[in-house]
């Protein structure tokens, strides 16, 4: 059966640029007034917000006919920023990361047990938050149901990846399956909610979930060819860190496979300036770009196929930036 609609007494909305800053002032609210027990934690990852994409996109999605946002979108929103920095607690204990926006990591500054247990609390509090929005009608199930299976495909992507650490023989198939799940999945979770909260028809969703799963790829994607083009002082963070830590990415699985003798180099050790120039004669960077290049029209035409002109540039808007056409 084909979804009518929202025909549902409407919530007085917000506009875009309020909803965002009332995003940022719920993530800001929870982080300084968490209990005292975890608030030391909190209060020091709220010294550092993060640009909060996450949140822009679903509110974006979220935008109804009129151009206003439910302020239940503004709670889904800081729910999946408050999920994504629950990731990053994580990933950094996992990475033994020093710093993270800036600022020292949680585990370097309170120790792993501490940080573990922080990253858990952040991701009950995403949960518990999600789960105040009220959806109108019929979507109310679905909406319910949405968080905790993007939850559970991230958690398997990054699964996916830890298995993967120094397999240089990882395929481009099983690349991109990895970052489908650890990075966009959260980015179609967000696409796909705020389409929930918005009164598009039901037909439209799949529109939704694939410009945010593709526009998710890219933005890793992008991640990754950062790592061999970037500088430290334009990235702010070390450059070639991905194969430091043992992640292979795209730039580095097509080189291996233009020159066979890279991959048993790679796996040797390598100066790092020596891989890089390896992965560039080989064409590894241009590859990618390449790729980028064909999701970024992919997702662009699932966007100008939404309804609502503001919605559209303002997706727009994020897909260039994160496929590094600003």
């Amino acid at each position: 059966m084909t979804e009518r609609a929202i025909d549902s007494p409407r919530v007085a909305g917000l506009s875009y640029e309020a909803a965002v800053s009332e995003t940022a002032a719920e993530i800001k609210g929870i982080l300084k007034g968490a209990p005292a027990v975890i608030r030391g934690m909190t209060k020091h990852l709220s010294k550092a917000a993060g640009k909060l994409i996450r949140a822009r996109a679903l509110l974006a999605c979220a935008l109804r006919e009129d151009d206003t946002v439910s302020p239940d979108a503004v709670k889904a929103a800081a729910a999946a920023e408050l999920l994504h920095l629950a990731t990053l607690v994580h990933d950094d204990i996992i990475d033994d990361a020093d710093k993270r926006r800036g600022i020292e990591t949680v585990h370097r500054k309170f120790g792993e047990k501490y940080a573990v247990l922080c990253g858990d609390y952040l991701f009950c509090t995403a949960l518990e938050l999600v789960s105040s929005a009220g959806v109108p009608g019929e979507r109310e199930t679905a909406f319910g149901r949405a968080f905790p299976h993007y939850l559970t495909e991230v958690c398997l992507g990054e699964l996916l990846q830890n298995r993967n650490d120094f397999n240089f023989e990882l395929t481009e198939r099983a690349y991109f399956e990895i970052i489908r799940g650890k990075t966009a999945a959260l980015f179609e979770a967000c696409f796909y909610m705020g389409f929930l909260l918005s009164d598009e028809k039901g037909e439209a969703s799949a529109l939704y979930t694939e410009a945010g799963n593709t526009l998710g790829v890219i933005f890793q994607l992008s991640d990754d060819c950062a790592d061999y083009a970037s500088t430290l002082r334009k990235s702010k963070k070390p450059v070639l860190s991905d194969y430091a830590r043992g992640v292979v990415t795209l730039p580095l699985i097509y080189a291996m496979k233009r020159d066979a003798a890279l991959a048993a180099r790679a796996k040797k050790g390598m100066e790092l300036s020596e891989l890089k120039a390896a992965v560039l004669a080989a064409g590894g960077l241009d590859y990618a770009y390449k790729k980028i290049d064909g999701l970024y029209k992919k997702a662009s035409k699932a966007i100008q196929a939404m309804a609502g002109a503001r919605k559209r540039e303002l997706l727009t808007e994020l897909l260039k930036s994160s496929a590094g056409k600003m």
